[in-house]
């Protein structure tokens, strides 16, 4: 005899298994105008004058949004597997900066990061979006912050069984704390309610975890399981 809470996680299954099935169709339609926007949008920034080129970095943004959109839901809906390799921080580093670099902001922003470089074994892909996920989450806080400047600092130590780093930014403060974990209800204007909860099941996938730290500077912690 099935319970009520059986019922609901097998139609909790079936809505993750139409909602990729959609998603899957969504992302092969659009990738191709996408790419095709990106393309040109590169080339018009070279012939663009100067006083237009936010404009043109704001069609870019645009579309790394959107981008991310696409593959968040593909991922959330198929679930997180962690393929696990040895590789150094300064790649995973590399990787984020690449990933970030795509992403525009009118602030001055200091970025502060591990210097030291250490081994970790775990799937670099998934834990550059876990990272830029967050970092791109600092940098709208310190967006709609009233000040000019802004920090977004992510500290490292390790103990015997995990990598912790914290990450903490100068933006505003968020709301609605109760729903940073929960799909599809964002605390940001322009989020779609996924990063947080990728960043957490990413985590999850790794033996490891995500939580915001109460404390009077704003941050997380996560953890990545050795």
């Amino acid at each position: 005899m099935l319970s009520a809470t059986d019922i609901t996680e097998q139609k909790r299954k079936e809505n993750l298994a139409t909602m990729g099935q959609m998603a899957a169709h969504l992302s092969h339609e659009i990738r191709n105008p996408i790419g095709a926007i990106s393309l040109m949008s590169s080339t018009l920034k070279k012939r663009v004058i100067p006083e237009n080129i936010p404009i043109v970095e704001e069609i870019q943004n645009s579309v790394a949004r959107i981008e991310r959109i696409i593959k968040a839901t593909l991922m959330f809906s198929k679930g997180v597997e962690a393929t696990k390799k040895e590789f150094k921080w300064s790649e995973l580093k590399a990787s984020i900066d690449m990933s970030v670099s795509y992403y525009t902001y009118s602030k001055e922003i200091e970025f502060v990061f591990p210097e030291l470089d250490f081994t970790i074994n775990a799937d670099k892909d998934l834990l550059d979006m876990l990272f830029s996920n967050f970092i791109i989450n600092a940098i709208d806080a310190i967006e709609l912050d009233e000040n000019e400047e802004g920090l977004i600092e992510l500290s490292y130590i390790s103990d015997e069984k995990y990598h912790i780093f914290t990450i903490f930014d100068s933006g505003v403060a968020i709301e609605n704390k109760e729903n940073l974990f929960e799909a599809f209800k964002s605390t940001k204007l322009k989020g779609n309610g996924l990063g947080l909860v990728l960043s957490r099941q990413i985590a999850e996938a790794h033996g490891g975890s995500v939580k915001l730290v109460d404390s009077v500077k704003k941050c997380f912690e996560i953890k990545i399981f050795k």
